[in-house]
């Protein structure tokens, strides 16, 4: 996990290359972008359950930082971790400012946006093969399992 409240290290552009995914591409990468430094503690929670999960940047945004400046480094972030699979943005709220920055960047079957980040995402995140698929149905699985893992008691209980 790389963590970022500050710069993301410079990497390698977003590419042009195919994003749709298979066996020997490379894999799609991940940022999660949340208030605060919930992306860190969600994505530190699921490590302490499965174990590391390469790949995984974290992006935290500040109350009172401008949304232009995290447009920016939302972008820096998805290029540095951008190898040529795409980019899957996960974001905690639709419609705050960096959920809007993600959504600035959307590019269809290039960089994609889920919103709604939760635990049972990113724990899933760490049995699938990111060079399977691309950043779209990458971002389709995790938000069923995401959806699959709210639940109310009165739903379990006959």
């Amino acid at each position: 996990m790389t963590t970022g409240g500050g710069a993301v290290p410079a990497g390698p552009p977003v590419g042009s290359s195919d994003h749709r995914g298979g066996p020997g591409r490379p894999a799609v990468g991940v940022v999660v972008v949340t208030h605060g430094c919930a992306a860190a503690d969600l994505v530190g929670a699921a490590e302490a359950i499965v174990g590391r999960l390469p790949e995984v940047t974290c992006l935290a945004t500040g109350p009172c930082e401008a949304a232009g400046s995290i447009q920016r480094r939302v972008a820096r972030a998805a290029s540095a971790a951008d190898q040529g699979g795409g980019v899957l943005l996960i974001t905690d709220l639709h419609g705050s400012t960096p959920a809007n920055a993600c959504l600035a960047l959307h590019q269809p079957g290039r960089i994609e946006v889920l919103f709604g980040v939760n635990l049972a995402m990113l724990i899933k995140l760490s049995t699938c093969d990111r060079r399977e698929v691309g950043p779209t149905e990458l971002g389709e699985f995790l938000r069923d399992t995401g959806r699959r893992s709210i639940r109310l008691a009165a739903e379990l209980k006959g």
